[in-house]
């Protein structure tokens, strides 16, 4: 029987699509029926991390999930540096590809970056609703683990990297669960699978990390976007992680008191894949509304 992640993979497929103008593969899966919702994963996952809610939103949505450059099954550049702003042009290729006109953006840790970078642009397509999952919003409240921060030292970073093996990363990756939700072993070492397909550069997550000291040169384009986009922001926040939860939490209530936020006391960093079905309602409540006259034909060419 297979597993999980092999199933996932078997329901979906890769595309090439161009980003920057190079031809770049990228993994996606398409499920359900309905207006799309458009799924960025974190890191060091990839869009395998949205199992437990895809399948439960499509009971009302098109459900995209897909892997960014990098993560997963889509391509794997060696050497390449990994930008956030290069990840949203990727995203935009895709959506465009897809034939969408309007989307909602559920957005979780690296995938927020993302989706704050799209947000703060014009892309070619609205976006109706973004809802986010813990992230480091603002940079001066997010907390990464000492291993991230190692790995950014630009010797250190490629040796942790090269000598990042399965226990490692399923003890690092426990750690920003909640107690009372605490990581599966057997996920997470799909989740490492996932991480590792492809044959990657050894000094892939370094490089994926890069994402850290860039979304703070940028913090003046991307932080405004919590309290000043047009477009309604939703907040869906585990309050046990010690990453990026109670301090980034405080940091915008203080900034946007009327934000739609949603407290889980007791999940951690991962609450999609910590609490899949209260996280799966809380999205749902959100975006499910009956469409507009002749919306019907907004989001798919006939």
């Amino acid at each position: 029987m297979a597993d999980q992640l092999t199933e996932w993979h078997r329901q979906g497929m890769t595309t090439t699509v161009p980003v920057r103008g190079v031809p770049r593969a990228v993994f996606h899966r398409v499920s359900g029926s309905g207006s799309p919702v458009v799924f960025l994963h974190g890191f060091p996952a990839s869009s395998f991390e949205w199992a437990g809610v895809a399948a439960l939103a499509a009971g009302r949505h098109t459900v995209v999930t897909f892997d960014f450059l990098g993560y997963g099954a889509s391509e794997k550049p060696r050497g390449h540096q990994y930008s956030v702003f290069e990840q949203a042009d990727l995203t935009e290729a895709l959506i465009g590809s897809l034939g969408f006109d309007a989307v909602t953006l559920v957005a979780y840790d690296y995938g927020a970056i993302v989706a704050t970078e799209l947000l703060a642009r014009e892309p070619p397509f609205r976006i109706e609703r973004c809802v986010f999952l813990n992230a480091g919003l603002y940079a001066d409240q997010y907390r990464p683990r000492l291993i991230q921060r190692a790995s950014l030292w630009p010797v250190a970073g490629r040796l942790l990297a090269r000598a990042l093996n399965e226990r490692q990363f399923l003890r690092s990756w426990s750690r920003v669960f909640s107690p009372g939700h605490p990581l599966d072993p057997d996920l997470a070492r799909l989740h490492y699978r996932a991480l590792r397909a492809g044959h990657p550069d050894p000094d892939l997550t370094a490089r994926l990390l890069r994402y850290i000291p860039e979304r703070a040169a940028h913090r003046a384009r991307f932080e405004p976007v919590f309290t000043d986009s047009p477009v309604p922001l939703s907040f869906l926040w585990g309050m046990r992680d010690p990453v990026s939860g109670a301090r980034v939490a405080r940091e915008l209530r203080s900034r946007k008191p009327d934000a739609d936020f949603v407290e889980y006391p007791d999940l951690g960093h991962c609450p999609h894949i910590e609490a899949p079905e209260r996280v799966a309602a809380d999205i749902l409540a959100r975006t499910t509304r009956p469409p507009p006259a002749g919306a019907e034909n907004l989001c798919r060419p006939e």
